[in-house]
């Protein structure tokens, strides 16, 4: 007898070519179904909620499962995380039906980019964070004796653009370039540029939540605001890209993907009638 189990998933991506299995590169898909096979004793196809990029982290990555193996949420978690390395494990488990594909059922998804604006590089923050502070100080000719170039960027400008973008629009300019879907309208139910994040005073963090993105996404729109603060474009240019098939302003940097998390996502009424028990 066949059973669905859907997973809640946490990784560092520093070391991972994505999330989608791949012919060549580690995958998180690759490590998790491999991990599965060895409990379940046959083949198992894992169907994510987010496909995530290379150097992409996850907090709250969501993933589904079926199998003939029949177990209790909480084995579920401890024996898939035996089996997985140190840098991904399996935070909750569920019951799910058994072709349940969380793609389908995500209301919305909530993203997180951290930029660092330290002068000095900072070892434990470099594979979660775009460090700024050296580049923006250099290039406005600020000086700070706090080793803080947070006041090197336009924030207010940096606000109303992020304002702008609330609602739904054609993010069109705001992909990858090999990002052809034919429909690029989104609609994003917040976003906001949190400064002082965690009481950090040399951290700034872009939260966006959303009902869905495309490839880079999230990115693109950091580097734009980005791009903002530092003079390089108006508010009223980036609301410009927001209007039905515009391009890629050549000033909207694609921001690294080590600064990029996957923070969680809101499922639907599938999932809550679905499931019949979780550990978390």
């Amino acid at each position: 007898m066949e059973h669905g189990v859907r997973l809640t998933l946490a990784y560092d991506g520093t070391n991972f070519a994505g999330f989608q299995r791949q012919a060549e590169g580690r995958t998180i898909q690759g490590v998790l179904e491999e991990a599965l096979a060895r409990i379940a004793q046959h083949p198992v196809v894992i169907r994510g909620a987010s496909r995530t990029d290379a150097g992409v982290h996850a907090e709250g990555q969501v993933a589904a499962f079926t199998t003939t193996r029949e177990l209790e949420p909480r084995r579920w978690v401890l024996a898939i995380n035996r089996y997985l390395p140190d840098d991904v494990a399996v935070q909750a488990a569920t019951s799910c039906a058994t072709d349940y594909n969380p793609r389908y059922d995500a209301l919305d998804k909530t993203y997180r980019y951290l930029f660092y604006f330290g002068l000095a590089r900072h070892p434990l923050w470099a594979p979660r964070v775009w460090h700024l502070g050296r580049e923006v100080a250099r290039a406005r000719r600020i000086e700070t004796r706090t080793g803080v170039a947070t006041s090197a960027l336009d924030f207010e400008a940096m606000q109303r653009t992020a304002a702008s973008m609330l609602g739904r629009h054609d993010f069109r300019a705001f992909r990858a370039s090999d990002d052809v879907r034919e429909r690029s309208e989104r609609t994003l139910h917040s976003i906001e540029l949190v400064r002082n994040f965690q009481s950090h005073p040399d951290l700034v963090a872009l939260e966006v939540r959303g009902d869905a993105f495309m490839k880079n996404m999230v990115r693109v729109i950091a580097g734009t605001l980005v791009a903002v603060g530092r003079g390089r474009l108006t508010p009223d240019q980036v609301r410009a890209l927001l209007q039905p098939g515009q391009i890629r302003n050549p000033y909207s940097e694609t921001a690294p993907p080590q600064g990029l998390t996957l923070v969680r996502m809101t499922l639907g009424r599938k999932a809550a009638a679905q499931s019949s028990g979780a550990l978390t």
